[in-house]
């Protein structure tokens, strides 16, 4: 009896490592805690990744689209393993120099069940978060008053972070030019891209064991691929 109960119980821990593990576009980080979308912006025109014919493979992601022609952009998404959260390589290959990477990320809500099935980050779970920005670091609180969370981003060293309106969010540029008057608030952000550069993002709550700056991500994600 005693094997059999450890033997489901080891298979449970599997499972559940699996979940935790699966991501598809946009990335969400578990219980709620927030949603991490991407886009691309070339010249006048911008399109969100999760609009694009995206291949994956495992936490691998491949994506093509006409808005850089022959060109791919690749993302690696793995979990942390010292906290809840992921981390996120972004490449590319062929692809055109005036590309801009375009992100953004809210949406932090314990109450939420589900992402929702369009893709967006859902403005009606956005109302709650307040975000403290520094650089290409932010913080975000939500949840109830008195049991207040937070979650931590960190970003490319280039990324210029904005407040922006979760209900403007048709494309990548729409919402970066939206403004900050809005009862949804997210963050956004267009970065330079040399696409010959690997670029990384890091979304996580905070402990003893996990307190990264930008310049850890790139060992992060090795110790992480491993």
């Amino acid at each position: 009896m005693n094997r059999i109960t450890i033997h489901l119980t080891g298979i449970l821990m599997l499972l559940s490592i699996g979940i935790s593990c699966a991501q598809t576009l946009p990335f969400h980080l578990p219980e709620g805690a927030g949603s991490f979308r991407l886009g691309i912006v070339n010249g006048t025109e911008s399109r969100w990744l999760d609009e694009c014919r995206v291949k994956q493979h495992q936490q691998n992601f491949t994506i093509t689209d006409d808005l850089w022609k022959g060109g791919e952009v690749r993302l690696t998404v793995l979990p942390l393993s010292d906290t809840q959260g992921f981390i996120v390589e972004a490449s590319g290959k062929g692809l055109p120099d005036s590309l801009q990477l375009c992100w953004a990320f809210g949406a932090c809500d314990e109450t939420i069940q589900a992402p929702p099935a369009d893709n967006v980050i859902a403005p009606a779970s956005c109302a709650d978060n307040v975000f403290s920005i520094e650089g290409n670091e932010f913080l975000v609180y939500y949840g109830k008053v008195m049991a207040l969370r937070t979650v931590i981003g960190i970003a490319p060293l280039s990324s210029v972070i904005r407040l922006s309106d979760a209900h403007r969010q048709t494309t990548p540029l729409q919402l970066w030019e939206s403004g900050k008057k809005t009862d949804s608030p997210v963050i956004s952000s267009c970065c330079p891209w040399d696409t010959d550069e690997k670029l990384y993002f890091c979304f996580y709550h905070q402990n003893e064991r996990a307190d990264y700056n930008y310049y850890l991500l790139p060992d992060l994600f090795q110790k992480e691929a491993k």
